[in-house]
């Protein structure tokens, strides 16, 4: 070892300045998510994008550039999703810096604060209770307790002694040493194993694995269908690939269906909403340290608390004193000379030092006993005077007089904390305190409850969350707490918890305060709870709470907690603000329920282009639309709303309801699009729905035929839309009627339809084939939700109206049969070619 350390003085300012120019320096880069270049990449370089890249080549190959604004779409989307996605990391990694505690280091005898990039090799590194050790250094010292559950996996408690090596992202649970750095930056142990001891979790909420198992079914698919659209287009259909006008239509009709497949907005959605409620939450100075976190508090049904520093104010102040010895001064001495020696200051200890100040007389200490968390005592060997054991009151000995029972019994009935200072004569032995302890003095301490804990809590009973309260203090202390604060309940003993695991569950599921419960079974309570089906959060700020942290579904640290307990947070409450809670809840509820009611629409245009190409296939005809007579009622039925929607303040309890209402509503609704588009394709081969005779021929208007296929998809998309926001809020309904009144104004506009390759709206005939559809799919809904006990009355109704429309439907065929034949008594002959040819030319 280098002679400084040796003599604990530490690092010169010279030998500091020559470990930095060699090198060894801790370079720390927080590490929030993903890099800048992997969020780059994977939102640029996947195979949607590069199928899209691909036609938008072959179709300004062909020179219809029109056709290859859908790019336009991909671009903004991707970057859209990186704009977001990169605001976010960047406020992550902001706000992650205040987390982020700096160390002590003594250098040239000076004990000073530093931040962690700047620790060197062989710098003197000092080590307290609740860090994360930030780099690979060696005990100069004894009485060092660590966790090394990051590195082992194991959980249980590890003593350090001198020359042991300790790791970078150890948690020290208890002591306070000095340590000699050996390795810094990608040197040390855990850097090596790539698992750095402050990297934010990269979990996926539902939602986004909701929509990964659909991107992945239309990754499988999109291959072979894209080769079935390719083969029809190209060797089924009767087109003559030799002249290029239809050698285009082939191209431009393949270009459609394969960029219908993609659904492009599904993810921008998700990313986009859930990057937003980090930006959102982080002005209100809270870190969510990843995306996902959002939406997991926001499905949270169960939220367990720790009292001391979480409803309560955390700032211990000593009430009462009572002596049961006529030594008063001697005890006041002890209680000075214990709280003199422990270095791990805690709300507790910070009061009796206020109480009994400085120490008035002189003791010699033979060993001391640190307090530890597990058995809630510490512990000092005073020479000729014995043993000294200040802690829990009920931990410290088995042996209480009646007035003591009285004054304990008085003082938890007013919520105090109580602890105990007892006496024995019988030495310390392997560290271990000693049983027959005579208590010889009653401290009483009372922590105030939080200003707006109360309505905090009262929030979340009114949204359905069961508040649980696990603490190591008494049960009776901690339950008239809770009541302060507006819970209700029983409460438990640490002795009271079974060992069996289903009996445990039960109990977890009745109680609402756990006291004097330990690190170890706060995290099997958490268990409990989830194996009964919750969602859990928990919320804690010391080292005491790690395991249960690291167990909850959703963990949340307050600012002002160790290092280690945030570390293994999902949320940071930087300015330790529990009223902030509530707006964490509402933005993740928010986010989901506003994917949740869009993210369906943009599946429809890849289930109706499916079904469609399916329908195609079988009977050898050409996909009849390109990308641009798709444009219009994509923005104004599915990009726009969308990206309203997702907006709205929608702060009721989630559902889990995801798939039901894609298959609901979305399903039926695209499938019937898709039958539709093919049946208005398929009529005009015997009715001419699009032709009129004119000096003894037919004239066919296709973009009479694209205008009202257009105006099908718009409508019972804005229908689809109306279904997915029911109940309807006044934004939804605006938003909805706006965008209807926007879409339909346009077909009104000839330079708009001219471009897309329309015609402008002069008839009615979409009004029977929408109302079908619609007809259609609200019967459909009503089978699948009812079942069994759908309303027969509004089934039969729409029954009845749908038999109406089909009867009116084929009154209007006959019509048109009627009107042509006056005209021209040979366009039975006539219409099969002379539609085919309109569909092949495009510009009839």
């Amino acid at each position: 070892m280098n002679k400084n350390i040796t003599e604990m003085r530490g690092l010169s300012k010279s030998e500091v300045e020559q470990q930095i120019k060699l090198g060894n320096i801790n370079t720390i880069t927080v590490n929030a998510g993903q890099s800048v270049k992997e969020i780059i990449i994977r939102n640029t370089m996947t195979l949607f994008n590069l199928l899209n890249l691909t036609l938008a080549i072959v179709v300004i190959a062909i020179g219809s550039y029109k056709n290859t604004l859908f790019i336009l779409s991909v671009i903004i989307n991707t970057g859209v999703g990186i704009y977001q996605e990169l605001k976010a990391k960047r406020i992550i990694e902001k706000l992650s810096i205040l987390t982020q505690n700096k160390v002590e280091v003594i250098r040239d005898s000076q004990k000073i604060t530093i931040n962690k990039e700047k620790i060197v090799v062989n710098d003197l590194l000092c080590l307290t209770k609740g860090m994360q050790v930030p780099v690979d250094t060696i005990s100069l010292e004894n009485g060092l307790y660590v966790d090394e559950s990051m590195i082992t996996g194991e959980s249980d408690v590890v003593e350090k002694k001198v020359g042991d090596l300790i790791y970078s992202g150890c948690l020290v649970l208890q002591g306070q040493i000095k340590t000699q750095v050996q390795s810094v930056g990608n040197n040390t142990f855990v850097s090596k194993l790539t698992s750095e001891a402050k990297s934010f979790k990269d979990t996926k909420s539902k939602i986004q694995q909701y929509i990964d198992k659909i991107l992945k079914i239309i990754m499988i698919a999109i291959l072979p269908v894209t080769a079935l659209v390719l083969l029809n287009q190209f060797f089924l259909t009767h087109l003559d690939l030799s002249i290029i006008s239809q050698r285009e239509i082939a191209i431009l009709g393949s270009a459609a269906v394969i960029s219908s497949l993609i659904p492009e907005g599904l993810v921008l959605l998700t990313s986009v909403a859930l990057a937003a409620g980090v930006i959102k939450l982080s002005k209100k100075q809270v870190l969510a340290q990843n995306l996902s976190a959002i939406e997991t508090l926001a499905r949270v049904d169960v939220l367990c608390l720790d009292k001391t520093g979480t409803i309560t104010e955390g700032k211990m102040n000593v009430e009462e004193v009572l002596y049961y010895t006529d030594n008063k001064e001697e005890i006041n001495d002890v209680l000075s000379f214990i709280v003199e020696h422990d270095t791990e200051q805690n709300a507790s200890i910070e009061a009796l030092k206020n109480k009994f100040g400085v120490l008035q007389s002189t003791f010699d200490l033979v060993q001391y006993i640190p307090f530890s968390s597990e058995i809630k005592q510490q512990a000092v060997e005073i020479k000729d005077k014995g043993i000294y054991t200040l802690g829990a009151f009920d931990m410290i000995s088995n042996k209480l007089e009646n007035q003591q029972k009285q004054d304990i019994e008085f003082a938890l009935k007013r919520g105090y904390r109580i602890l105990g200072l007892a006496h024995s004569w019988s030495p310390l032995k392997d560290k271990t305190i000693p049983k027959d302890t005579k208590i010889i003095c009653l401290i009483f301490l009372k922590d105030k409850p939080k200003k707006e804990a109360k309505k905090i809590l009262e929030y979340f009973e009114r949204q359905g969350t069961e508040i649980k309260i696990i603490s190591g203090d008494h049960p009776e202390t901690v339950l008239n707490i809770a009541h302060d604060v507006g819970i209700k309940g029983s409460a438990r003993n640490l002795n009271e918890l079974p060992k069996d695991t289903e009996s445990l569950q039960k109990i977890a599921e009745e109680t609402t305060v756990f006291g004097r419960i330990t690190p170890e079974r706060k995290r099997d309570l958490i268990t409990a709870l989830q194996s009964n089906g919750h969602t859990v959060a928990m919320i804690g700020d010391g080292i005491n709470d790690i395991l249960a942290l690291k167990k909850s579904d959703c963990a949340i640290a307050l600012g002002s907690g160790n290092e280690a307990t945030k570390s293994v947070a999902q949320f940071v409450l930087l300015e330790n603000d529990f009223s902030v809670l509530p707006s964490v809840v509402q933005e993740g509820r928010k986010v989901i329920n506003n994917i949740k009611r869009v993210a369906g629409m943009n599946l429809l245009r890849v289930i109706y282009t499916f079904v469609l190409i399916i329908l195609l296939v079988i009977t050898r005809k050409i996909f009849p639309l390109e990308s641009i007579n798709l444009m219009l009622m994509g923005i104004f039925t599915v990009g726009v709303p969308s990206a309203l929607l997702i907006l709205e303040k929608d702060e009721k309890p989630s559902t889990d309801d995801f798939f039901k209402r894609i298959i609901v509503n979305v399903v039926p609704a695209g499938i019937l699009i898709g039958i539709t588009i093919f049946t208005m394709l398929i009529l005009p081969y015997k009715f001419p729905l699009y032709s009129v005779s004119s000096a003894g021929h037919l004239a066919t208007n296709y973009g009479a035929y694209l205008s009202d296929v257009t105006l099908i998809i718009g409508s019972v998309q804005l229908f689809a839309l109306y279904l997915l926001c029911r109940p309807l809020s006044r934004y939804r309904a605006s938003v909805i009627i706006g965008m209807t009144l926007v879409f339909y104004t346009t077909y009104f506009i000839p330079p708009i339809t001219k471009f897309l390759g329309i015609a402008p709206l002069q008839s009615s005939r979409f009004i029977i084939p929408t109302l079908i559809c619609i007809a259609l799919l609200l019967i459909i809904r009503m089978l699948i939700l009812d079942g069994k006990k759908v309303n027969k009355i509004k089934l039969s109704l729409l029954c009845l109206s749908l038999m109406f429309l089909f009867i009116f439907a084929s009154a209007k065929l006959r019509q048109f049969q009627e009107r042509m034949a006056y005209e021209n008594d040979k366009y039975i002959q006539v219409l099969p070619d002379d539609w085919y040819h309109a569909q092949r030319d495009r510009n009839s």
